[in-house]
């Protein structure tokens, strides 16, 4: 199957032209050899990101100016199916009208150009990586949680003690990034967890999956005597999200587990130094 040539640019609020600050909010997306034009825009509904990020802003005014620009993309939609024919230098003339620089609080990126099997599916896919970012999962926070404490071992000369290593056996086990081991045994362990989710389920769901990773590892006697979760706490005032944050942590306290700020840097060091006492 040929791949088709499609051009693309991504759609960014800017509220304020002072800051040059952004938030990607959708994506543009034309193949001309097929006359497929179309955007996908963040609901207007989801405000939680541009009011977390633009905080002194009236929600009014985002979904004022998406609700515009949809409008704008149906009436050229609307253009292109009824004119009889389209060839592909009007599509790209109309891709390019829509994404023209503006003095707006909706602004294009520069055009980019994609291969695509098909030409919706490569917008959704677009989409996820630039608005939702899809690949910022879960694991991914940690990993860049892991940097702040490997970071903090590494200043406190305490980085040596420490290893990536696998807790358990070979029925029941998980993977630690921070594992000190005494005579071949894990004795301390540190854990970066991040809790800074957007919605109280995600807390829930990857706190939780670690909560009973912990509680199977304790009850089977696997679990290293001294271990520490770093913890991102949520930054929103959301009540609903701290409760939930609130609440994994608590559950790993009551296995035995320490809990400690990503952030607090002391508690993280005195945990840790008990890896150098032989």
């Amino acid at each position: 199957m040929n791949r088709l040539a499609c051009q693309y640019a991504i759609i960014r609020f800017l509220p304020y032209a002072e800051t040059g600050e952004f938030a990607n909010v959708g994506v543009l997306l034309t193949c001309p050899a097929t006359g497929y034009l179309d955007a996908r825009l963040m609901p207007t509904k989801h405000t939680r990101r541009i009011a977390a990020f633009f905080d002194q802003l009236d929600k009014r005014i985002y979904r004022d100016a998406l609700n515009y620009l949809a409008d704008e993309l149906l009436r050229v939609r609307e253009l292109i199916s009824e004119r009889a024919r389209v060839g592909p230098d009007f599509m790209q003339q109309t891709f390019a009208g829509l994404a023209r620089p503006r003095e707006a609080l909706l602004r294009f990126s520069d055009t980019r150009v994609v291969l695509a099997d098909e030409p919706r599916a490569t917008l959704d896919k677009l989409f996820a990586r630039f608005v939702e970012r899809d690949f910022a999962n879960k694991q991914y926070h940690d990993k860049i949680l892991e940097r702040g404490v490997r970071e903090v071992l590494t200043q406190a000369r305490l980085r040596d003690y420490f290893s990536a290593e696998t807790i358990g056996t070979d029925e029941l086990h998980i993977q630690l990034p921070f594992v000190h081991l005494r005579e071949g045994r894990p004795t301390i362990a540190i854990k970066p967890l991040d809790l800074a989710k957007d919605e109280p389920n995600q807390v829930y769901e990857h706190g939780g999956h670690w909560v009973d990773r912990i509680r199977r590892l304790k009850k089977h006697a696997l679990l290293p005597g001294d271990t520490m979760f770093a913890v991102q706490q949520p930054a929103t005032g959301d009540v609903r999200i701290r409760n939930a944050a609130n609440e994994i942590e608590a559950e790993l306290r009551e296995l035995g587990v320490e809990v400690a700020a990503a952030s607090d840097v002391k508690a993280i060091i005195e945990f840790a130094k008990a890896a150098s006492v032989h």
